[in-house]
C-alpha cells in the first residue's frame, strides 16, 4: 500500500495539474450505481451505460480504490462495512476523480492526450503492480514508443499490450495474462499454474483493467455529467455511497440473474486464472473442494466478494461457495436498499438484456431510468471479463453440481425473493 501511494504521491509531483483542481465527488449532482453479485453481468452493463461522451465512469470497478483507502475488510473479515466507517473522503475523492474520464478510447497522437494517457496507466499500474514502483517517466516512454510503434492505436487493447511490451524490459514481472485482454494479446499465464499476481494482497483484483486513453473529468464535468459507477462490494456498503457522494441524487440498478447462472460463472471465476481477492491463509487456510486442490495458491486466495459468514465456508465444496456468495450479495441488497441509500430503484434481470427479443426494450428502459439520452441504435454487447464463451443456458452443462447448492435454504429464500422461484428452472437462461 505504501509503495502504492509512493508512485501516486510521486506523479502527482510530475503532473501537477492532475487531477483537475478542484474537482471534487461532492459536485456530482447524478449517480448511476449498478449493484449485483458477481458475476451477475454487472461489468457488461456497467461498459454499455458508460462508454458515452455525456457520462463520467471509472475503467472497471472502484473496489481498488477502496482498498487503497483501507476500505477493505469489516471486524469480522467479510466485505460488508458498518455505515459509520471512518475514511479521509477527501483523499478517496482524489484518488476517484483521479481515474475518471468520459466516451471512449480514443488515440492519444498529440501531447496533452499521451500526458493524460500515462498518468491514467501509471495510476492503473500502482494499483495492479505496486511493488514494481513504475514511476510516469517510465509510462510516458513507454506510452511515446507504444503510439509511435502499434499498428492499432484506435484499439485500446492493442495499444496497451505495446505499453506493457516495452515496460517489461525493465520490469519483467508485468505478466500479460493478468489482463481482460483478448487471448492472443494477454498470451498464457507464466508458469502455467494457477496463482495471483504477487504474494500478499491484491489491491486490484485481477484480471486487470485495461486503462483507455479519455478525456478527463474536471469541475465543469462533474457537475454537469452523471456519473456511472459499479463495484461487486457495493452490495455490502450501499451507505458508504451516499457519503462518498453528498449531494448526488443516487439512482440504483439492482441487476439479478437466475442463480444457477450466476453460481455457474462465479464456479468458473475460481478455477479461471484470476478474481484473486484475498489472501487468507493467516485465518483459515482454505479447503475448497474443486478449488483448493489446484495448487498452493488456491489453498490461500479466496475469490470475488467476502459474504458475512464466509469463514463458515472455508472446507465446503466449491459449488456451495458461489451459491452463498450469490445469496449474501443479493440479500445485503435487499436488506440495504431504502430513502438512505438510494434515490430511485430499478431492479432489472440480466435475462432480459441477453435476450434479443427483451434487449432493446430492457435496455432502453435502463437509460430512462438512469437520466441518460436513449442510444440512436441497437445497443451492442460488449465481452467483459467473460472467462468462456457467453452462451444461452450454459449452466445447464453443469446442473448437477449448480443446481442442489441454491436448494440451501438461505439461497432459496433470495432467489425466491428475487422471482427465481424452484421448480421454474426450466426457464432460467
Amino acid at each position: 500500500m505504501a509503495a502504492a501511494r509512493r508512485t501516486l504521491d510521486a506523479l502527482r509531483r510530475a503532473v501537477p495539474e492532475e487531477p483537475a483542481a478542484g474537482a471534487d465527488l461532492s459536485l456530482v449532482a447524478e449517480a448511476v450505481a449498478v449493484v449485483a453479485s458477481s458475476r451477475g453481468g454487472s461489468s457488461l452493463l456497467h461498459q454499455v451505460l458508460s462508454d458515452r461522451s455525456d457520462v463520467l465512469s471509472l475503467g472497471g470497478e472502484h473496489t481498488a480504490l477502496y482498498k487503497l483507502n483501507r476500505l477493505d475488510r469489516g471486524p469480522d473479515g467479510s466485505d460488508a462495512l458498518a455505515p459509520d466507517t471512518a475514511f479521509d473522503r477527501a483523499e478517496l475523492s482524489r484518488d476517484f476523480v483521479s481515474l475518471l474520464g468520459s466516451g471512449g478510447h480514443r488515440p492519444p497522437h498529440d501531447p496533452a492526450d499521451r500526458t493524460r494517457y500515462a498518468a491514467v496507466v501509471t495510476r492503473r499500474l500502482a494499483l495492479q503492480w505496486p511493488l514494481e514502483e513504475i514511476g510516469y517517466p517510465a509510462v510516458r516512454d513507454a506510452v511515446d514508443h507504444a503510439v509511435r510503434a502499434c499498428a492499432r492505436p484506435e484499439d485500446p487493447d492493442a495499444l496497451f499490450a505495446a505499453v506493457l511490451h516495452r515496460l517489461r524490459a525493465g520490469h519483467p514481472r508485468l505478466d500479460p495474462s493478468c489482463y481482460d485482454l483478448p487471448p492472443a494479446l494477454r498470451g498464457p499465464a507464466a508458469g502455467g499454474d494457477l496463482r495471483p499476481p504477487h504474494d500478499g494482497y491484491c489491491i486490484e483484483e485481477p484480471p486487470f483493467v485495461v486503462p483507455r486513453a479519455r478525456p478527463a473529468a474536471d469541475a465543469d464535468a462533474l457537475r454537469r455529467h452523471p456519473l456511472v459507477i459499479k463495484s461487486s462490494v457495493d452490495a455490502y456498503r450501499l451507505p458508504l455511497l451516499r457519503r462518498l457522494l453528498p449531494h448526488a441524487r443516487i439512482r440504483v440498478v439492482h441487476l439479478t440473474r437466475n442463480p444457477a447462472a450466476s453460481v455457474n460463472g462465479l464456479y468458473d471465476g475460481w478455477r479461471d486464472r484470476g478474481f484473486f481477492s484475498y489472501d487468507v491463509s493467516g485465518q483459515h487456510p482454505l479447503s475448497i473442494a474443486g478449488y483448493s486442490e489446484l495448487g498452493a495458491a488456491a489453498r490461500r486466495w479466496w475469490n470475488f466478494d467476502l459474504p458475512p459468514g464466509w469463514a463458515d465456508l472455508v472446507d465446503q465444496p466449491l459449488e456451495r461457495v458461489c451459491a452463498h456468495q450469490w445469496a449474501g450479495a443479493h440479500r445485503a441488497v435487499l436488506d440495504g436498499l431504502g430513502p438512505g441509500t438510494a434515490d430511485a430503484v430499478l431492479r432489472v434481470p440480466f435475462e432480459r438484456i441477453l435476450d434479443p427479443a427483451t434487449r432493446e426494450r430492457t435496455l432502453r428502459s435502463v437509460f430512462a431510468f438512469a437520466g441518460l439520452p436513449q442510444p440512436p441504435g441497437p445497443v451492442p454487447l460488449p465481452v467483459v471479463m467473460a472467462t468462456a464463451r457467453p452462451r444461452p443456458a450454459r449452466w445447464r452443462e453443469r446442473a448437477g453440481l449448480v443446481l442442489p447448492a441454491v436448494d440451501h435454504p438461505d439461497v432459496r429464500a433470495v432467489a425466491d425473493e428475487l422471482g427465481y422461484r424452484k421448480g421454474q428452472e426450466e426457464q432460467w437462461t
